[in-house]
């Protein structure tokens, strides 16, 4: 990779510049400063850290870097820019290794420089540009950045019309870059390579889906650089502006054959990727094979996760040429093994203790008493005896060479010479009589660096075949029933033979689509514009034509109003840890996740109708909104609802945890006297799963028909809820409508698990023609978890609204005015059970819904969740009992499915009935009205047409 960038460093500030580089390459620098001078400096990701977590780099617009502006020190911590130690102390301090410190660069001069990566610190580099020193002046620098392999030609991964323009230029020569800014900084970046092999590249276009739904797919340029296997990719094979890089090394890659999709996870972002035709699939699928397993012959495993440190590992089958070498290996070690064998034995003939008579001493050999005097033998070896056997020198007349001469009468045994040789023992020994005890220390040394050479070997030789051939079931987990499900997929371990170290999609039979594109420029649309960029402003609909999809005002509000009750404000807290969620993903890549089985272990007490229903938490911003006068004010309290129910997943302990997928036919009914509102939802769709819930109060109603989806891209889980909030203000007869915003649960596999939201959430006045758009903040390496949310308002013309949002979807938002905060917050996020974090993660909110008070005794149909038997095991503590019936409801609810099936019947929700929608194609369900109403029936107690949804016998 080679680029240049213009960067812009502000005072009191660090900018830190990230990179990806192999181990075995090398990452080179020249740093130009204009005016001023900055300090530089060279600092490591270490991979796991307990202050940093698991987080990887976000890749941007700058490929495989990430740009992150850190916070500026204090003016007692800046110090002199010729003591970098505050600045080592403040990095050091949030985890990263300090590598190279080069200090400070003079402005208008080229700085130049390169480290070379070990073997064994592969990772992410940061290099970082200090301005703290500086209190109200801003730098510009100009930075030509390259990583190559180490001792090779420095080339990178670009467009051929960039190779073309750009081969064997400098700097100079560069045409001038476009800009982008970033947070406080400007990035300027424009590629360069040397002249470089097409062997090393794999180049085509591509269409990758837009990042905000509903946009379709766009056709793109893409690079795979085998030999730091990035994949990049441009608006066209003209264009020069890197658009974003992913190192293979650090993503899960898994392909569908059917659809000719490609989903690469790096664990920050997930790009889907789809070829025209079958013949660039089969070519990019074996591209990126290639580029996938190029670290395969050294580690002989597949990375599905995280970085080298973190990432989980699968044995594949090692290549025969592997094999011979490691044959080679083995042949070695049986040779250096008879080597030290010969020495022991060489060694043990020396032994001074085998010798019937004393050695002579120092004394007697220099008086010329000894029998057989051996100058050259005396002098083959240093007598220092501190230094290591392998430094001391050697004369020319070596103990080997006297070793080989004939013996003579000197050599053979003699009454005269004192000295009696035993019969067995070489010649050899005799001769070198009066050296004998040191050539034996000698000896020795050498057995000793022999052990330990046969003892790494042997230790290394069994590592690799124990890595190469592991066990079948290398875990032993006992499964429990409920894992038996038939809807659950188990993975096998790799048989022999050629595996692919990419992931397989496989399309879940309950997914809505399943089209295969039939022309190369299906939804394809290559305007010069970043359309990723670009606002996707969605036109209102008309009033009139979307009222029958919203909810009517009520005609009662039954059984409210009532008398305020005490509710529970915490449950028991989990017996067993959740289980490893690996084994249930590997084979189940892109399919929704609501449809895999997982035991009991795996949830929270609660089911996905009683998640929905937390979206009523914080309805006293509804009550709010009615009550004010201007539109637009009361826009952004309707926003700030939308926002609110994300907080549910703020205690990141909840994270692990799914809730209980509902039978079909389960409800839910929650009323609450205190905020004045009624909840009613239902399971209408089990293929694919879909709930319907409408909730009412004096003032509104709210309504959705929401069909939820979590699908696993091989690092991360995306959570998508199609179906949009419909709600109406009664007062007003204002209507507003969103979809949820999309959320990403992240580390999956290794690290810290959290769920964050993603991109953009877009609220709509449909009466007025109003919108808000709400954008959460990208995540970058040292934020973790993304918090920050702003909200902007438009009017029916696009224009700009003066009101706004800002704060964090975990905790509160104020209203601003012209972009400046007015106010106390208008919502603070409400409290948590007690020792929350060892109580599932709940709100206070959500540990009172399942808890049967005296409003619901006696009055609830037997389909409600209250009592479903598995679930309220699982929150007394019963894990076994859970599992059991888990089992039993399972088993029941298909045997239902195959009697309908047999009879030609579809299933009908008892309480709602579905509108459809021909604007655009949404699956709409309503809540009945009449004498056959849910609320009448709960009136009369009577539940007529119910199926006992939660019956195992």
């Amino acid at each position: 990779m080679a680029a240049m960038e213009e960067l812009e460093i502000h005072s009191k500030s660090y900018f830190v510049r990230w990179v990806n580089v192999a181990a075995g390459h090398t990452i080179s620098w020249s740093i130009q400063p204009h005016k001023k001078s900055v300090n530089f400096g060279i600092f490591k990701h270490p991979g796991q850290s307990a202050s940093l977590g698991s987080q990887l780099p976000t890749s941007d617009s700058h490929g495989t870097d990430s740009t992150e502006n850190l916070p500026a020190t204090t003016t007692a911590q800046s110090g002199s820019r010729n003591q970098p130690s505050a600045v080592i102390d403040k990095l050091t301090g949030i985890g990263l290794k300090s590598i190279k410190w080069i200090g400070k660069c003079e402005a208008d001069k080229i700085s130049q420089g390169t480290h070379d990566v070990p073997t064994n610190e592969a990772g992410n580099y940061a290099l970082v540009f200090d301005n703290t020193f500086s209190k109200q002046i801003s730098k510009t620098v100009t930075l030509v950045l390259l990583t190559y392999p180490t001792g090779l030609q420095p080339h990178g991964s670009a467009p051929p019309s960039v190779a073309r323009s750009h081969t064997g230029g400098s700097t100079d020569s560069l045409t001038q870059p476009k800009t982008r800014r970033r947070g406080n900084s400007r990035s300027t970046l424009n590629v360069q390579v040397s002249e470089t092999s097409t062997s090393t590249l794999h180049t085509g276009q591509l269409q990758k889906r837009r990042r905000k739904r509903g946009q379709g797919w766009a056709r793109r340029f893409f690079s795979l650089d085998f030999t730091s296997c990035t994949l990049s990719y441009y608006h066209d094979p003209n264009s020069s502006a890197l658009r974003g890089a992913i190192p293979l090394s650090l993503a899960a890659v898994a392909t569908n054959e059917k659809s000719r999709e490609i989903s690469i996870d790096s664990g920050t972002e997930i790009w889907h990727l789809r070829a025209s035709n079958d013949q660039d699939f089969t070519s990019w699928k074996r591209a990126l094979e290639k580029a996938s397993s190029k670290e395969a012959p050294k580690e002989n495993e597949l990375a599905v996760a995280g970085p080298p440190e973190l990432r989980l590992s699968l044995p594949q089958q090692p290549s025969p040429a592997e094999e011979e070498e490691w044959t080679r290996v083995e042949s070695l070690v049986g040779r250096v093994s008879g080597s030290r064998d010969a020495v022991r034995r060489l060694a043990k003939d020396t032994d001074p203790k085998y010798l019937a008579t004393p050695l002579p001493s120092p004394m007697e050999r220099t008086r010329g008493r000894s029998p057989s005097p051996q100058p050259a033998s005396n002098e083959a070896v240093s007598a220092d005896p501190k230094r290591s056997f392998w430094k001391r020198k050697t004369s020319g007349n070596s103990n080997a060479s006297s070793s080989k001469r004939p013996p003579g009468p000197e050599h053979t045994n003699s009454s005269s010479s004192g000295l009696v040789v035993p019969p067995a023992k070489p010649a050899s020994i005799s001769s070198h009589a009066d050296g004998m005890e040191e050539v034996h220390d000698h000896l020795m040394a050498v057995l000793r660096d022999l052990d330990n050479v046969v003892t790494e070997f042997s230790t290394l030789l069994a590592e690799s075949k124990q890595r190469r051939n592991p066990p079948r079931s290398t875990v032993s987990m006992a499964p429990r029933k409920s894992m038996e499900s038939e809807d659950l997929e188990f993975f096998d371990a790799m048989d022999g033979g050629a595996a692919s170290p990419l992931l397989t999609i496989q399309d879940s039979d309950d997914e809505g689509e399943k089209e295969r594109p039939s022309t190369a420029t299906e939804d394809v649309d290559d305007a010069p514009s970043d359309s990723e960029d670009e606002d996707s402003a969605s036109v209102p609909q008309d009033s009139s034509s979307a009222s029958p999809l919203f909810p009517a005002r009520p005609k009662s509000l039954s059984p409210l109003p009532l008398d305020a009750i005490r509710r529970r404000q915490n449950i028991l807290a989990p017996t067993v840890l959740p289980p490893s969620l690996i084994g249930f993903l590997r084979k189940n890549v892109g399919k929704d996740l609501s449809q895999i089985s997982m035991p009991v272990s795996a949830n929270e007490p609660l089911s996905l109708l009683q998640r929905a229903a937390e979206i009523c938490e914080y309805s006293s911003l509804l009550d709010k909104a009615v009550q004010i006068s201007d539109s637009a004010e009361r826009l952004m309290y309707i926003t700030a609802f939308a926002v609110s129910s994300l907080s549910s997943n703020r205690v990141r302990e909840r994270s692990i945890r799914k809730p209980f997928n509902p039978m079909l036919g389960e409800t839910y009914e929650l009323v609450r006297e205190d905020q004045g509102f009624r909840f009613i939802a239902e399971k209408v769709s089990h293929r694919p799963v879909q709930l319907a819930y409408q909730a009412d109060s004096r003032e509104w109603s709210l309504a959705q028909s929401p069909m939820p989806s979590q699908k696993f891209w091989g690092k991360s889980a995306e959570i998508t809820t199609e179906g949009r909030v419909r709600i109406t203000l009664h007062a007003t007869g204002e209507r507003f409508s969103w979809t949820p915003a999309t959320s990403f649960l992240r580390n999956i596999i290794a690290g810290e698990k959290y769920v964050e939201p993603v991109g953009e959430l877009t609220v709509a006045n449909e009466t007025t023609g109003q919108r808000t758009i709400s954008t959460f903040k990208a995540g970058g390496m040292f934020s973790g978890r993304s918090e920050e949310v702003s909200t902007r308002a438009v009017d029916s013309y696009n224009k700009p609204l003066s009101l706004g949002l800002t704060g964090t979807w975990p905790t509160s938002l104020s209203l601003t005015r012209d972009g400046s905060p007015s106010g106390k917050p208008i919502w603070t996020a409400g409290p948590l059970v007690p020792s929350a974090p060892k109580h599932y993660g709940l709100t206070a909110f959500a540990a009172a819904l399942n808890e049967i008070t005296s409003i619901e005794d006696q009055h609830l149909p037997p389909t409600d969740s209250r009592l479903r038997p598995d679930q309220r095991a699982l929150e007394d503590g019963d894990l076994d009992r859970a599992e059991e019936v888990k089992v039993q409801l399972e088993e029941g609810q298909r045997a239902r499915r195959r009697e309908m099936e047999a009879a030609g019947e579809n299933w009908i929700p008892r309480w709602f009935t579905k509108v459809s929608d021909e604007s655009n194609g949404e699956v709409v369900w309503k809540l009945k009205g009449g004498k056959d109403s849910y609320w009448d029936e709960r009136a009369k107690g009577t539940w007529s047409g119910v199926v006992p949804v939660f019956d195992t016998k």
